[in-house]
C-alpha cells in the first residue's frame, strides 16, 4: 500500500495528468481464487487519503453497469464495490476531501474535484468502456486522473463491438497513461504456483527491478521465502529477458 500510494503522490505532484496502475500481488490479481474486494479498497483508501491530505479533493469513481434492460452488467470484481465504498469510514482530516460517490462518464466531474481516482476499470462482453473514460477525459481536462488496474484489453462478442477496426487507436488511447507503478508476481502462465519472483516499477525510483524468489517458505523445514533483487532496467523488461534472469 505504501509503496504504491508513494508513487502515486510523487507523479500527481511531478504534474502528470493520466496515471495507471498495476498491482497484481494475489488479493488484488481479479485473475485468481484469491482476490479479496477489500483488498482493493484498503488501497483505494490509502491512495485516497494521501492525495487528500497532499490538499487534493479527490473523487473515486467506479465505471456503472453497462447495457441495457436485462442485459445491464457489471464485471464481477466491482460487483457491490460503488455500496461499500458508500460504507466505508475515513479519517476525519480527510472526510471532506474525499467524494466515494464518482462513476465513469462525462457528467461526473464537478469543478471542485481535483483528482479522479477510476477503481478497476473493464469491458465487458459486448460493451466496451473506453469511449465513457475518453468522454470523461474531455470534461476532466488537465485534472489528474488515476487508473487503478485497468483491464481494458478488447473482449470480442456477438455484437462485434470491439473488432478490428479500430483497435490501434483505442490501444494507443490506453498506453498514453503513464503507468506510474508496477508490481506483480513472476509464475509460467496460465498458472498462479510456483512463484519465481517478482517485478516491480516505483515512479519515484524510475527503475523496473526483477527479483528472485527463494526458500520453500512453507513447511516445517526452516527455510524462509525471501525476494533477492537480481537485476534493474530502465524499461520494462521483455519476458525473454525475464526469463534469463529468474532461470539463466
Amino acid at each position: 500500500y505504501d509503496d504504491c500510494t508513494k508513487s502515486v503522490v510523487a507523479a500527481v505532484t511531478a504534474g502528470e495528468k493520466r496515471i495507471k496502475i498495476k498491482t497484481e500481488f494475489p488479493e488484488l490479481n481479479v485473475s485468481g481464487d484469491v482476490y479479496r474486494v477489500g483488498t482493493t479498497l484498503e488501497l483505494v483508501r490509502h491512495i485516497a487519503t494521501a492525495l487528500a491530505r497532499d490538499g487534493k479533493r479527490v473523487k473515486i469513481c467506479v465505471q456503472r453497469s453497462m447495457g441495457q434492460g436485462v442485459f445491464q452488467a457489471l464485471p464481477l470484481s466491482l460487483s457491490g464495490v460503488s455500496k461499500l465504498l458508500g460504507m466505508m469510514d475515513w479519517e476525519e482530516d480527510v472526510v471532506d476531501a474525499i467524494n466515494p460517490n464518482g462513476a465513469i462518464g462525462a457528467d461526473v466531474p464537478e469543478p471542485e474535484d481535483n483528482v479522479f481516482l477510476l477503481v478497476q476499470p473493464q469491458n465487458i462482453v459486448g460493451y466496451a468502456l473506453l469511449p465513457y473514460i475518453e468522454e470523461m477525459e474531455a470534461v476532466v481536462g488537465d485534472r489528474p486522473m488515476i487508473m487503478l488496474n485497468p483491464k481494458l484489453d478488447d473482449i470480442q462478442s456477438a455484437g462485434n463491438v470491439m473488432s478490428i477496426r479500430g483497435r490501434a487507436e483505442r490501444m494507443e488511447s490506453v498506453a498514453r497513461w503513464r503507468e506510474c507503478y508496477h508490481f506483480r508476481l513472476l509464475y509460467r502462465k496460465p498458472y498462479f504456483h510456483p512463484i519465481y519472483g517478482a517485478l516491480r516499477f516505483a515512479y519515484y525510483e524510475n527503475e523496473w527491478e526483477v527479483y528472485k524468489r527463494t526458500g520453500r517458505g512453507e513447511g516445517d523445514v526452516p527455510d524462509p521465502e525471501k525476494y533477492r533483487l537480481i537485476a534493474t532496467h530502465d524499461v520494462e523488461p521483455t519476458p525473454d529477458i525475464l526469463t534469463k534472469a529468474i532461470w539463466g
